[in-house]
């Protein structure tokens, strides 16, 4: 059993190895049966169904590769749109007009530099000739106080091509609260992808604030500083509701997302607990959220990527081998953010071609 240290370390861990629990997730014939609903509910809130696009793009990046395929990656959810052949841009050209900023969430800058959100991917898009940006941003702090920071951090930015954001859990609305702050640094952001983003927030910030005060938000980790409770206030579904109420019709970058969704075998052991919390309220869920709590309306839906809400955008299990067999991050992250930059900025450019 992994030291009560190590164990804190990890995004969100003192929050679920605390209780035990077992759940499986449904089966896709089970999922099948509430596509309906899926399909309804997206097209209803005014999100464009990019998924053909998306699985298109993505399984031409996995062709030939050794690991998981395409269809073992992107979860099939009732009908999706066909792809129209348009084939997106080589991600080396995509460089030369666009450059990707990374946003990452809760917890991540507690984690040893090496074991944050897309460390890898980020090193795989410069080698495909794309500048990437890393930002920063409290791991223990609110929306407020890393909307600043990462204000301060674009400002430094020098001039050059817009930026594709990627935002990453509550990496999103740090994005989204500085967007709306500054006005004018929105202006320099083209596109924001979130990737498992805590667009609505997540059902158990409020059953496990409690127990996240007591533990996680004050115990002394390397490398960050403690907080005072309102970051995980910030993910309260209540309170995101009243975050867009109120500043929603500020947001004018458009925002594409791509949803964890596991299935039995990518759902972490460590995270059934949690999973098992939130399917009370939905199954479809990624062990931190429900599935259309990650769907940001309006805007577009790009993909169901089978993983869990760790795994899509980390590799916890080589930072943290002991906890391996309690881990599922096998995920080709890589490929999966330049076949979502490749498909934002085709649909980026052809919706600017019919204006």
């Amino acid at each position: 059993m992994a030291s009560p240290g190590l164990v804190l370390r990890l995004p969100a861990l003192a929050l679920v190895v605390l209780i035990a629990g077992c759940a499986s997730v449904p089966p896709d014939e089970d999922l099948a049966r509430t596509t309906p609903l899926v399909t309804s509910t997206i097209e209803r809130a005014g999100v464009r169904d990019l998924r053909g696009w998306y699985r298109s793009a993505l399984c031409e990046a996995l062709a030939g590769q050794t690991g998981r395929g395409c269809e073992d990656v992107l979860r099939r959810v009732g009908e999706e749109p066909g792809d129209p052949g348009q084939p997106p841009a080589p991600l080396q050209e995509i460089g030369r007009r666009y450059r990707v900023g990374i946003v990452p969430g809760f917890l991540a800058e507690c984690l040893p530099p090496e074991s944050r959100p897309f460390v890898e991917a980020a090193a795989h898009l410069r080698g495909q000739g794309l500048e990437v940006i890393e930002f920063t941003v409290g791991g223990r702090s609110n929306i407020e106080q890393n909307a600043q920071r990462l204000a301060q951090q674009l400002d430094d930015v020098p001039d050059g091509p817009p930026l594709v954001m990627v935002g990453y859990s509550k990496g999103l609305i740090d994005t989204l609260q500085m967007a709306v702050a500054r006005p004018d640094l929105q202006a320099r952001i083209v596109a924001v992808i979130s990737v498992a983003g805590a667009a609505q927030g997540s059902v158990l910030a409020d059953p496990y604030g409690g127990l996240y005060r007591s533990t996680a938000m004050r115990f002394p980790l390397d490398h960050c500083e403690a907080g005072d409770g309102s970051e995980l206030r910030d993910l309260e579904r209540d309170v995101r509701a009243a975050w867009w109420q109120e500043h929603g019709a500020l947001v004018t970058v458009p925002i594409y997302s791509i949803v964890a969704l596991p299935d039995d075998e990518q759902l972490s052991p460590i995270l059934r607990a949690t999973y098992a919390d939130i399917a009370d309220v939905d199954a479809r869920n990624d062990g931190q959220m429900i599935w259309s709590d990650a769907v940001v309306a309006p805007g577009a839906l790009l993909g169901y990527v089978n993983a869990d809400h760790w795994g899509i955008a980390m590799s916890l299990s080589r930072a943290f081998p002991v906890l391996a067999s309690q881990l599922r991050d096998d995920v080709p992250r890589a490929e999966m953010l330049g076949a979502a930059i490749q498909v934002v900025v085709r649909d980026l450019e052809s919706r600017a071609g019919r204006e």
